[in-house]
C-alpha cells in the first residue's frame, strides 16, 4: 500500500509527461511526417528503378519530391531484372530512364548507364540537357558506325568526365570528336576487350593529339604500344593520374618507364 501511494505521488509531481514520452518514443516513426529536407536525403539513397516503381506510390508529399527537377541531376541506372524476358526488361528499363531524364527537365549533369543503352537512348541524353558533365556508359550496345559522333559530341559543350567500358564499337573516332567538341574534358575512363578490331595506337593517338587538358587517364585492355604511350605523354602535359591496366602491348621499361614516374604524379601500370 504504501508502494502505491508513493507511486501517486510521483506522478502527481509531473512524472506524467515523462512516462507518455517513453510510450511515445517506442512507437515506429511515420517516414511520410517527416521533414521534406530529410525525405529527400532518405529517397536520393534509393535506386532509380525503387523510386519510380515504388516510392513515389507511397504518399503525395513523396510523389512531389519525385516530380523535382533537381532530384534529378544526377541519374545511375544498372540492369535489373524486371520481367522475365530480358527484351522486354531492357525495353522497360530505357522507358524509365527516358522517364527521369524528363522529369530533370534540363538540370541533368551526371548520367551514368550500366548493362542497358543503345543509340537512341545516347542520343536522348545528349539531347536533354547541354549541362551534362560526366558521362557514364558500361556494357552498352552502341553501334558508332551508326552514330553522327560530331553531332552527339558538340552536344555536350560542358562535358568534363567521360568512363566508357566495354561498349561494342567504340573507336577513336569517338574520342576525337569528344576532344575537339568538348574542351573541358579532364578524365578519360576507357576500358576495351583486347580481341576487338581496331589498330595499334590509334586510341593513344586520337588522345594526345585531341585532349591536352586531361589530369586523369585510366586506360584497360587498351592496344597502346610505347609510342603511343610517349605520345600521350607529349599530348597531354597536365596529366596527373595515369593507370594503364592489361595492354599486353606496352613493354614499358627503360627510359620511358623513368619519364612515366617524373612526369606523372600517381603512375599505375599492371
Amino acid at each position: 500500500m504504501e508502494n502505491f501511494c508513493y507511486f501517486i505521488s510521483w506522478l502527481c509531481k509531473g512524472n506524467l509527461k515523462f512516462i507518455k514520452w517513453k510510450i511515445e518514443s517506442k512507437r515506429k516513426p511515420n517516414w511520410v511526417e517527416l521533414p521534406r529536407d530529410i525525405t529527400r536525403m532518405i529517397l536520393k539513397k534509393l535506386s532509380v528503378i525503387d523510386f519510380i516503381l515504388n516510392a513515389q506510390y507511397v504518399s503525395c508529399e513523396w510523389r512531389n519530391i519525385c516530380k523535382d527537377p533537381l532530384m534529378w541531376c544526377t541519374i545511375k541506372m544498372a540492369y535489373v531484372w524486371i520481367n522475365t524476358d530480358r527484351c522486354l526488361c531492357l525495353s522497360k528499363l530505357n522507358k524509365i530512364c527516358r522517364y527521369v531524364i524528363d522529369l530533370s527537365s534540363g538540370h541533368l549533369n551526371h548520367i551514368f548507364i550500366y548493362d542497358f543503352g543503345d543509340n537512341n537512348l545516347l542520343e536522348y541524353i545528349v539531347n536533354s540537357s547541354n549541362e551534362i558533365r560526366i558521362l557514364g556508359l558500361k556494357y552498352c550496345s552502341i553501334e558508332e558506325k551508326k552514330l553522327n559522333v560530331y553531332e552527339i559530341a558538340k552536344k555536350l559543350p560542358q562535358l568534363n568526365e567521360l568512363s566508357v567500358s566495354y561498349c561494342r564499337e567504340i573507336s577513336k573516332d569517338f574520342l576525337e570528336a569528344i576532344g575537339i567538341c568538348c574542351p573541358r574534358i579532364t578524365k578519360l575512363i576507357l576500358c576495351k576487350w583486347l580481341h576487338k578490331n581496331g589498330e595499334i595506337d590509334e586510341d593513344a593517338f586520337a588522345i594526345a593529339k585531341n585532349m591536352p587538358q586531361l589530369t586523369y587517364l585510366y586506360l584497360y585492355g587498351n592496344k597502346i604500344t610505347n609510342v603511343g604511350l610517349l605520345a600521350i605523354l607529349d599530348g597531354c602535359p597536365h596529366l596527373k593520374w595515369l593507370h594503364i591496366l592489361v595492354c599486353p602491348y606496352l613493354n614499358l621499361k627503360g627510359s620511358l618507364l623513368q619519364r612515366c614516374r617524373q612526369q606523372i604524379k600517381y603512375f599505375h601500370f599492371n
